[in-house]
């Protein structure tokens, strides 16, 4: 079983949530989020200076996990877990630097990406029995468990978006730098390779190998997500560009899916199935929280003191973190439509 923090931080943690829910049913607006008034916000773990960035939900839906994008120290967190059943949550893993990327592959490991120059991806075999209180050793590569290590064949950059494709064959991993690659993953032989422009070439080395190839720059591409389709949309932070990688032949294509001058920044991405929405992340100041639904732009959530950060949908809830709140606690929030008219603000 997965044993709790100290007693003594649940409880607090227990009391601040319940403040907040009390607060919120009263009018008042302790999480200082903008909502639609479509909308409503239910927060659903109060969290401890962890910087909680992205989100995946594990295939059988019981557990959400939260990367942690703090600096590589024994004491910080790195991966968290929040049970969606009874909302209780717990630190799984400490010592990553920056965990950022966060995606479960088809065989259901779960997969962490460190967004920094010389970042790795961490493999977790089996998240949902992974024990609590887990160590990375970031200057010798080693854990403290065997469940976790480093996926040396994704690549030493900065791990930002990851994605795997609609056939299970690649893995999709972007380089988060101003001048980034993207690279492709052969899940089965791991073959890396990275995309030019007479499309992908064998690269062992991607750093180096990438400017000798003259590899296509991207502008810090922070996400990706596959549509039902099969295509791969990348968030291109640095150009406020969405852009769709189509690679079902032999020369991959890459075009402007969304381009609106509203969001400056898109961060996180993900796909709704249900409402057929591209939800969007906008890493700007003020942080908004966007949905596109293939023909308007509609504006859901608003935050002028913190960022916006890992969207996910589940059933019809939208789960957002509040990360670097210069007001208040960092928190992971329950969006729910009052009423599902499909309407925001535009």
């Amino acid at each position: 079983m997965r044993v709790k923090y100290t007693w003594w931080i649940i409880a607090v943690l227990i009391v601040l949530a319940a403040l907040f829910r009390g607060f919120a049913h009263l009018g008042v607006d302790p999480i200082g989020l903008q909502l639609d008034s479509g909308w409503h916000a239910h927060a659903v773990v109060v969290w401890e200076n962890i910087h909680p960035d992205m989100l995946a939900l594990s295939p059988n839906g019981t557990w959400l996990y939260v990367s942690c994008e703090t600096q590589a120290d024994e004491n910080s967190p790195s991966l968290a877990a929040i049970n969606l059943k009874t909302e209780r949550h717990q630190i799984l893993l400490s010592g990553l630097m920056r965990a950022d990327g966060l995606k479960f592959a088809p065989d259901h490991s779960l997969w962490i990406g460190e967004e920094f120059a010389q970042g790795l991806v961490w493999r977790i075999a089996e998240a949902d029995h992974f024990p609590i209180g887990q160590k990375v050793d970031r200057v010798h590569l080693i854990s403290s468990h065997p469940a976790i290590a480093p996926f040396y064949a994704a690549g030493r950059f900065s791990h930002g978006g990851i994605a795997f494709s609609r056939d299970k064959q690649f893995a999709y991993l972007a380089d988060a730098a101003v001048k980034g690659s993207l690279y492709r993953l052969n899940l089965h032989t791991h073959h890396r390779q990275v995309l030019t422009d007479a499309g992908w070439q064998a690269v062992s080395n991607p750093s180096q190998q990438a400017k000798q190839l003259q590899a296509r720059p991207f502008n810090r591409i922070e996400d990706m997500e596959m549509l039902p389709d099969g295509r791969i949309l990348m968030a291109e932070t640095g150009t406020g560009k969405i852009l769709a990688l189509s690679d079902t032949g032999k020369h991959p294509a890459i075009g402007e899916y969304l381009y609106d001058r509203r969001i400056a920044h898109p961060d996180n991405l993900a796909w709704d199935a249900i409402r057929k929405w591209l939800w969007i992340t906008d890493d700007s100041k003020p942080s908004s929280l966007w949905a596109w639904d293939g023909q308007k732009l509609l504006r859901i959530a608003t935050h002028q003191h913190a960022e916006i950060t890992g969207v996910l949908p589940i059933e019809k809830a939208i789960y957002i973190n509040i990360q670097h709140h210069s007001d208040g606690p960092e928190l992971t929030l329950r969006l729910n439509e009052v009423s599902p008219s499909g309407m925001g603000s535009k």
